[in-house]
């Protein structure tokens, strides 16, 4: 019961940090959107790339007692995409089931390197917790 009623950090993203370019030139001026939904709760947030295509958003985390709940499943989607040419490219797109963000979400997520002109892939890593629930990312970046 003592547990329902303790806040608990949620970790909606890590640190981001990348580079957008096309045809491999550096775009800048461009609108990056990040999206973090956690139990049908969304946060969005912008920036615009500087003059070498870069941009960065902070860690987000919250606090919430649900994850003190023994029935609440963690599920939390982070989408980070970039507004060009009227379209909505992806950089990033993944479904975290942990309150602390995978060690292989954080370190991919502070160089991703968006060359517009690449096809959208979709990746899986390990999950050292849930071996038989690989994680998956979906994204225009080239991810190792």
């Amino acid at each position: 019961m003592l547990g329902m009623l303790k806040k608990h950090t949620v970790e909606l993203c890590p640190e981001v940090s990348g580079k957008i370019t096309h045809n491999n030139v550096p775009l800048q001026n461009q609108t990056v959107i990040r999206s973090l939904t956690y139990n049908d709760d969304e946060t969005v947030e912008k920036c615009v790339t500087n003059s070498e295509g870069m941009f960065m958003f902070p860690e987000k985390s919250i606090k919430s007692r649900l994850p003190g709940n023994i029935l609440h499943e963690t599920a939390i989607r982070q989408i980070i995409f970039v507004e060009f040419q009227d379209q909505e490219l992806l950089i990033w797109f993944a479904n975290q089931r942990e309150i602390i963000s995978p060690e292989s979400f954080s370190r991919l997520m502070s160089n991703l390197k968006a060359e517009l002109t690449n096809a959208e892939q979709v990746y899986e890593f390990e999950n050292s917790e849930f071996p038989a629930s690989p994680f998956r990312v979906r994204s225009l970046c080239v991810l190792k």
